[in-house]
């Protein structure tokens, strides 16, 4: 569920729904998520995606 909420953030997911509807983000994922993008901002690809969010279909 973790990789699915950094998707959604990114705008690639509408939700981070998985097949087990029991998966979801363990209590504090989601702050940790935000820690992480905070420590090293230069390992996340959110300008690239939003790059290609903003093209897709323009080709």
């Amino acid at each position: 569920a973790g990789v699915h909420e950094v998707l959604r953030r990114q705008g690639l997911m509408q939700g981070i729904w998985c097949l087990n509807p029991q998966e979801t983000l363990s209590p504090g994922q989601s702050e940790e998520i935000d820690r992480v993008y905070r420590m090293y901002p230069q390992l996340n690809d959110d300008a690239f995606v939003q790059r290609f969010l903003a093209h897709d279909g323009q080709a």
